[in-house]
This record gives structure tokens, C-alpha cells and sequence, in this order.
């Protein structure tokens, strides 16, 4: 594990590199792009070798769309995962277990067979995918040495927050104008951060809010309860700005859960009911911002399910139908192609693997995923005590599936490697408390 003062100096590499990518990319000058995306490179190999890329890579998520030579271009940050992922293979593949390979292995077949059945193009994002599959859970490498969950979420929520920010006021840009999207619908403003989708931007709030949450409800040293409560309301914030939807409904999810966490949690009830009224002002606060009634007017009108979920569930029919009316892709799917019914794609994740893989490839990417948490985790165990904690998490992390399509996003797998991460952190906490649960 890096010391304080390893972490403090990468956090700050993290922002000049942040900083450097903003003016390279507002000003549009070439000169200073390419040397910033190679220093990136370079930032992330060095963080993969000292076992401290994960905060790395998620503090630049939300830049991720600006880590391009041009907007059609592929992103650097893509590149530097593979090249973490090679990295991590080299250093530690002795310590990691391969049986990953086997349903790895499965589905990759899979999809190629697809693909050549269906006449369907071997596409640069498919070759990506495949080498991801198989080389991924060498990531577990980075927790050879402990798991510092607080470290990982600050590092995230920071990244957040400044990309968030910087976007509105570099929103004037015309170079940068091709990567802030900006939606105004009947005079209702949504912000995007760096990307295009404001339910997309909004998604990476909420994985980190729930790492938040979960710190929040664990033992902290005062200075580091101040930082939470401060990335909290910061994050609500950004969060708001995107004026999603989901966004309010998972995060009320989150804060029913927690409500819930500290209530029957130990410690004195004086102090519990204090955090409780304390977290009520707050939410009052919320309640009477201009923003949150902005949200709110959105579900005004919603008389049906499919405008709640502005003609969501309308694509999943569609999607199911389809499936049902081709029983060989209802088999094995269309192999990891972007093709989508009708020209709209699912909003929902689960169906779009089932699009893709079929249910003989969701088996297998199951099967996938089974070993790859197992080696994340290595058989590390929580207390049942940690449930609504575990429900914050996974409420955060996979709650936005339900409404976007994640599969060729590298959040398809980044944000599952967040929730062990959090899980490895509460596994330690438990041990600590009660050494005789190691």
C-alpha cells in the first residue's frame, strides 16, 4: 500500500494531469494534447506497477470522453486499461487464479461463432471486450496489500466533482463544446458533465455516493467524517444538476438504506438520533432547493409506467419481443455487436446482455463473473450485520442498470471492481473488530 503521502501526491498528479487535459482540450492545440494523453499513460502504467491504479482510473472517469485525440476517436482511457490489465498480468499472474479462463474462454467462442453465423463485423470494441474478459481479474493484484476503500472513494467522488464543475464553466468553449452536452427541454436544463447522457453522467454519481454512504456508516477519524459529509452534499449536488430521474429515486433509495444502517447500528442512541436530525436539516435543505423542485417537476404528469420511465418500458417490450420472435438469437444472441432494435437501445442492461449473449452466453458471462468476484474478493467474508450497507452499494452500483446500457462501457466492469473493493473494506473491518472472523 502507498503511504499518505504516495496517496497525497498521486491525488495531485491526478489534477495537474486534469487540469493540462482541460486547457490542452479548451484551447485545442494538438502540441499540448499528445504529450498530456501519453503522460496519461505513462501516470497509469507507473499506478499499475505500484498497485494504485483503480483510483487513477476512477478519478479520470469522468474525463474519460476528453482523453481523445478527436471526439470520434477512441479514448486513451480505454487504451489504459488494457495496458493496466497487461501490467497486472506480468507482475502478478502467479497469485492470480485462471480459472476465470474457462467461461472467459466460453463466451468469447460464443460470440465469434455468432458473429460469423450472423454475417456480422469483427468490430475494434470486440477485440477490446475479449482481451478485457481475459485479462481483467488480474486487477485483483491491486489488493494484494490491503484494500483502501476511503482513499479509492475520495479519489473518485474528487474526480467527479471537479469534472462536474469544470464543464460549466468551460462550457463556452468551442473545442470543448464537442464533448458538454447540454440538454434544454422546455426550459428544463440538463447537465452531462463530459458526456452525452445526463442519466450516463448521473450514474457515476451514485456509485460513488453509495461508497460515501457505506463510509459514513463505519468508523472514521473526525477529519475523515467531515470530507464524507463534504463529498455528500457535493455529490447531491452534481447529482441534481443532471436533473435525472433515476438519479433522485436511487439516491433516495440510498438514504432510506442508510437511515436505516445507523438506526441499528452501535453506538448510543443520543448520537444516532443527532446524525438522524442532522441528515433530516440537511435533506429540508434539499427539499427547498430550486434544483430538486426542477427534478421533481419531471415526475409531474407521469400517469403510466411508460412515461415514468420516459418510454423505457416501451424498448424493453420491443427488445423481449424480438428476442421471442428469433429463437436463435434468443439463444445465442448477436455476439457483442452494436445493433439495436429499431435504431433505440434497451436502457436496460440486463435485457442488452441477453440481446447480445443470449441465454447460453448470459450462462457463461455468469459463470464469468462468479470467478472474477471470487478472486477479487479471495474468499473474504462480512458480517450479516453489513446487509444495508451491501443493499447501498448494490442499489448504487447496479440501480442505473435498469435504465442504460453499460456493456460497451468500460463502467461494465470498473464499477463491479468498486463493489468488491467496498466489500474487501468492510471484510477488513469485521476482522479488525473481531479477529476471530479471519
Amino acid at each position: 500500500m502507498l503511504t499518505i503521502r504516495s496517496k497525497t501526491l498521486v491525488l495531485c498528479a491526478c489534477m495537474i494531469e486534469a487540469v493540462w487535459l482541460l486547457a490542452a482540450q479548451s484551447i485545442g492545440s494538438m502540441v499540448l494534447l499528445l504529450p498530456c494523453l501519453v503522460c496519461f499513460l505513462a501516470l497509469v502504467v507507473w499506478g499499475a506497477y505500484n498497485r494504485t491504479a483503480l483510483p487513477i482510473f476512477l478519478f479520470f472517469l469522468p474525463f474519460s470522453t476528453l482523453l481523445k485525440l478527436q471526439p470520434e476517436t477512441i479514448t486513451f482511457y480505454t487504451l489504459a486499461l488494457l495496458a493496466a490489465y497487461v501490467v497486472y498480468l506480468i507482475t502478478g499472474s502467479r497469485n492470480v487464479p485462471i480459472i476465470h479462463l474457462i467461461p472467459g474462454l466460453c463466451l468469447v467462442g460464443l460470440t465469434f461463432a455468432a458473429k460469423m453465423l450472423s454475417g456480422l463485423p469483427l468490430e475494434n470494441s470486440y477485440f477490446l471486450f475479449c482481451v478485457t474478459i481475459l485479462l481483467v481479474p488480474y486487477i485483483a493484484v491491486e489488493f494484494r496489500d490491503g484494500c483502501d476503500f476511503y482513499w479509492i472513494t475520495l479519489t473518485f467522488a474528487v474526480g467527479i466533482v471537479l469534472a462536474a464543475t469544470s464543464s460549466q464553466f468551460l462550457s463556452g468553449s468551442s473545442n470543448i463544446m464537442q464533448y458538454v452536452h447540454v440538454l434544454d427541454i422546455m426550459g428544463i436544463v440538463r447537465r452531462s458533465g463530459y458526456f452525452n447522457d445526463p442519466n450516463f453522467y448521473s450514474a457515476h454519481i451514485t456509485v460513488a455516493l453509495s461508497g460515501v454512504l457505506v463510509l459514513l456508516l463505519n468508523r472514521s477519524r473526525k477529519r475523515e467524517t467531515v470530507t464524507q459529509v463534504c463529498l455528500v452534499v457535493a455529490l447531491v449536488y452534481c447529482g441534481l444538476l443532471s436533473v435525472s430521474k433515476s438519479f433522485l429515486l436511487v439516491a433516495v433509495a440510498m438514504a432510506l438504506f442508510w437511515a436505516v444502517g445507523v438506526m441499528f447500528q452501535k453506538g448510543k442512541i443520543s448520537v444516532k438520533l443527532m446524525v438522524l436530525l442532522c441528515a433530516l436539516v440537511g435533506f429540508y435543505f434539499l427539499l427547498s432547493s430550486a434544483m430538486f423542485d426542477t427534478v421533481l417537476s419531471r415526475f409531474v404528469g407521469a400517469t403510466n409506467m411508460s412515461a415514468l420511465t420516459t418510454g423505457r418500458t416501451d424498448l424493453w417490450v420491443n427488445y423481449l419481443r424480438e428476442l421471442g420472435d428469433n429463437p436463435m438469437m434468443l439463444l445465442f444472441g448477436n455476439g457483442y455487436t452494436d445493433v439495436t432494435v429499431g435504431g433505440r437501445a434497451a436502457h436496460n442492461t440486463l435485457i442488452q446482455l441477453l440481446y447480445q449473449f443470449g441465454v447460453v452466453g448470459y450462462i457463461f458471462l455468469i459463470g464469468w463473473f462468479v470467478c472474477f468476484i471470487r478472486t477479487l474478493l479471495n474468499g473474504m467474508r462480512i458480517h450479516r450485520a453489513r446487509l444495508t450497507q451491501l443493499a447501498i452499494l448494490f442499489i448504487g452500483a447496479f440501480g442505473p442498470w435498469m435504465a442504460l446500457d453499460y456493456l460497451f462501457f468500460d463502467e461494465f466492469f470498473l464499477f463491479p471492481i468498486y463493489l468488491c473493493a467496498a466489500i474487501r473494506f468492510m471484510a477488513e473491518q469485521d476482522q479488525a473488530e473481531s479477529p476471530l472472523l479471519a
